[in-house]
């Protein structure tokens, strides 16, 4: 009698645990088909965009065509100023710490504080386009030489090389580090690449979709965002790449995203402005 108590117990428990799965499943199944759905347009004061990062309730800008990095509220208020970078792009934030890739000097800087210092690369690049920091993991877009420079600790991979092909980098720009994989918005291929740390390819994400510039892009647990520069677009694909959803008619020109307490964040260079959207 006992061992049969104890089978219907176990039985009984085992059917709750399916079923929290199941309800599990399908919210994440519903988090990743959900649709972004706009909001607003956020004004920017004569800041032309290119990269954006949050810290908290915040927006850090890289102003290129002005050559400072802005610190910004979330309606488009300028909070701090920072002068004196040399054509700022997409930049990236850990802790305190701005990291703030200089397309015109080759240099990546730290913006902490308001004071500025050299993360030193062991490779040199020409032009840095983009950067991604997960703990002591540096990722640097080196534009001009068609690849990605993965720094990690004292280890250096190099990452693609100049082409078409799968694991071929035709000037990229932006770069994220996510769960142990590497995205590039390989922008003139039209597409984004994936790669692991150790720089092999591992799939391709927007090839089908007519991308005519990919600009930039962020990375989420469960999506992956692409911004086509030229193309007026924001494409959202899940992490294998399948395509859940084209944004359009709301952008002039978009460079870069950025996820706040579920808004999205995009910036448009040409337009100076930001468009929001939320999820439905």
């Amino acid at each position: 009698m006992k061992n049969k108590v104890v089978f219907i117990i176990i039985a009984a428990f085992s059917g709750t645990l399916f079923l929290f799965s199941c309800r599990g499943e399908q919210e994440k199944k519903a988090e990743i088909n959900s649709q972004w759905k706009f909001v607003k347009n956020i004004d920017l004061n004569n800041v032309n965009p290119i990269g954006v990062v949050a810290q908290g309730d915040f927006l850090w800008l890289s102003d290129v065509d002005n050559n400072r990095i802005v610190k910004i509220d979330l309606d488009g208020k300028i909070m701090e100023s920072f002068d004196g970078f040399q054509r700022p792009m997409h930049i990236a934030i850990q802790k305190n710490k701005v990291y703030v890739p200089e397309y015109t000097s080759d240099s990546l800087k730290i913006l902490e504080d308001g004071k500025v210092s050299i993360y030193k690369l062991k490779e040199k690049p020409d032009a840095i386009a983009g950067v991604s920091i997960d703990g002591n993991t540096a990722a640097a877009v080196d534009f001009y030489n068609n690849r990605i420079i993965l720094q990690q600790d004292n280890k250096v991979t190099i990452i693609g090389k100049e082409g078409h092909k799968n694991g071929e980098l035709y000037y990229p720009t932006d770069v994220e580090i996510s769960n142990d994989l590497i995205y590039v918005a390989d922008a003139y291929n039209n597409r984004v690449q994936v790669f692991n740390l150790n720089g092999n390819y591992v799939r391709m994400i927007g090839w089908n979709e007519g991308i005519k510039v990919a600009t930039g892009l962020k990375v989420t647990d469960l999506q992956v965002i692409i911004a086509d520069f030229e193309g007026n677009r924001v494409l959202v694909y899940d992490l294998n790449g399948n395509l859940l959803q084209i944004i359009s008619d709301k952008f002039n020109q978009p460079t870069d995203i950025e996820i706040v307490s579920n808004k999205m964040y995009v910036v448009n260079y040409k337009g100076k402005t930001i468009s929001v959207f939320k999820k439905e």
